[in-house]
């Protein structure tokens, strides 16, 4: 029987490890950020060596070394904003989401653009599935997947109105253990092309179980399969911290 509750549960215990959550504010990533969107945007290697921090409250974040060493940003879902080494403003956009429409895949993005999709699309990944718990959050687990000889149970998640993330609806899929290890969504900011990403990689930090390699997919709605071919992003992270 079909129980999106006791999945959840599972899945938050998974992540958990042998950390307690509620001792901490902030998430810190280390990351090289790589894939083909970034070239299609018009920012090719823009994530190159770049380090990312998240409140684990919030959803509000920084990047540093984004476009080149010493450049950061600042993220909420109705402002972004990038600066250069000296902490002068280069480019921002007050509600952000607004300036993607009509958007497509293939639709250039400006800097600040960029520092918006990355940011929100990293805050959630960094806090998944945590975020499942925030307050108007809908879950219903669906029809279980066979994939490369591996059963998931796969949750579905409606976020909330306002909640900066790539798309309402959301479909997340879980191994035995309760970790997550295929996330698939329908990015607005792309003209709702389809993608998955794919986890791997998972090492223990703070005692927390997080996926360090990362790659996101041309999802085909069709049959729910993927093609492993271009990859659109690559995240391998390098090192992990909480405060």
């Amino acid at each position: 029987m079909k129980n999106a509750q006791e999945l959840l549960n599972k899945a938050l215990k998974a992540h958990s490890g042998t950390a307690d959550a509620t001792l901490y504010q902030s998430v810190n990533l280390h990351a090289n950020i790589g894939g083909a969107i970034w070239a299609i945007k018009g920012h090719e290697n823009a994530m190159a060596d770049v380090k990312f921090k998240g409140s684990l409250g919030e959803q509000q974040s920084t990047w540093e070394n984004l476009f080149q060493k010493g450049y950061t940003s600042s993220f909420t879902p109705d402002k972004v904003a990038l600066f250069d080494e000296n902490g002068k403003l280069i480019e921002e956009l007050i509600n952000p989401r607004e300036s993607f429409k009509g958007h497509g895949v293939e639709t250039p993005w400006t800097k600040a653009q960029l520092a918006y999709f990355s940011s929100y699309a990293t805050w959630n990944y960094a806090t998944t599935p945590f975020n499942f718990l925030i307050p108007g959050v809908q879950l219903n687990e669906l029809d279980a997947w066979e994939e490369n000889g591996e059963t998931f149970r796969r949750l579905e998640v409606i976020y909330p109105d306002g909640f900066a993330t790539h798309s309402k609806r959301q479909v997340f899929y879980f191994n035995a253990e309760g970790l997550l290890k295929r996330h698939d969504y329908w990015p607005e900011v792309l003209g709702g092309s389809s993608a998955t990403q794919i986890i791997e990689g998972y090492q223990s930090f703070s005692g927390f179980q997080i996926g360090t390699k990362r790659k996101i997919y041309i999802l085909n709605d069709a049959d729910n399969t993927y093609f492993l071919d271009p990859v659109l992003v690559s995240i391998d992270i390098q090192d992990v911290s909480f405060e």
